[in-house]
């Protein structure tokens, strides 16, 4: 019982978007202030330590759902019953809700880890000067590894080849962050994605590292879309030219979706150039920096020069 009690608060949680225990402590709290639920509670209770001793835990759970059912029924109903009124409520997606009843408690990682396990279809700009004003179609999938860490997995087509990287996902508050390290003469990337709540269809936010195809490893940033893709996408990863619908018919097909292309095109684009004053990449250039240094340096060498300044002997 202490274990099925364990394994729907994970689905609560993951059904809620919560990153945390504490977020999900923070959804009881918003519909009853004297909520029983608390982290210390919590922790015993989605570890199958524990269970709730007060009845009221039950009751403030069915509003933080918004379900129709009982707190009666929320105690004792199975974990497939309750899993099956998530996907009434929320739509949620069965298979992440699956893995979250078959994992031992004990074992189970944080909600938000499932909800972002899977693959996804990659847009961000190109940052080098061969490839101006193309879109990267790149592909990136989340999983739990090996030694029972959430990694995440990022591959690109550079140079006629496939190139990955690699890095642990670090999920705080609504944002995800990832740093990939590729092959050793590729620099790293980094990125910082915004969380949806469930299904979790899309991930938005900024990818940053430096050039690798060009004369010069320009620290650069771009804006990146990463959508939520039934298969790996990775064989047809490419570059594109943003022009006539490209990305939205790329995104459709991947979805199957033979009617929506121009309007996943238009949202794309929208994300992907929204703040940018050219094709979508923000770069450090060298001569920039030169420029600035010629300023600074003079002034920095002669303030090493100069003599040390001398504390003033104190009279007694």
């Amino acid at each position: 019982m202490a274990y099925e009690l364990a394994a729907k608060l994970r689905m609560t949680a993951l059904v809620l978007g919560c990153a945390s225990r504490k977020d999900l402590c923070a959804r009881f709290r918003k519909v009853n202030p004297d909520t029983q639920f608390d982290l210390e509670r919590a922790n015993k209770w989605m570890q199958g330590r524990a269970l709730p001793r007060n009845p009221q835990i039950y009751a403030d759970w069915a509003r933080v759902l918004g379900t129709e059912r009982g707190a009666d029924w929320l105690a004792r109903c199975p974990v497939e019953a309750f899993a099956a009124e998530l996907v009434s409520l929320f739509n949620a997606d069965p298979a992440a809700l699956r893995r979250l009843a078959d994992a031992p408690a004990a074992e189970a990682g944080p909600a938000a880890g499932f909800a972002l396990y899977g693959h996804y279809a990659c847009y961000s700009w190109a940052w080098s000067p061969y490839y101006r004003g193309h879109v990267i179609r790149g592909a990136l999938e989340i999983r739990r590894g090996a030694r029972g860490h959430d990694e995440a997995l990022y591959r690109e087509r550079l140079l006629g080849r496939a190139v990955g990287f690699s890095g642990e996902p670090l999920v705080t508050g609504n944002t995800l962050h990832i740093a990939l390290r590729g092959p050793d003469e590729v620099s790293p990337l980094f990125l910082s994605l915004l969380m949806a709540g469930a299904p979790g269809s899309v991930l938005c936010g900024i990818l940053s590292g430096a050039t690798a195809v060009g004369p010069q490893p320009l620290p650069s940033a771009t804006r990146f879309v990463a959508a939520r893709v039934a298969e790996d996408p990775s064989g047809s990863n490419r570059y594109l030219l943003p022009a006539e619908g490209a990305l939205g018919a790329d995104l459709a097909a991947l979805l199957g979706e033979h009617g929506g292309a121009a309007e996943l095109d238009r949202r794309l684009c929208a994300v992907l150039c929204a703040g940018t004053d050219r094709e979508g990449a923000d770069q450090v250039a060298f001569d920039a920096q030169m420029g600035l240094a010629a300023l600074l340096d003079p002034l920095w060498l002669e303030a090493e020069r100069a003599p040390p300044i001398l504390d003033e002997a104190v009279e007694e």
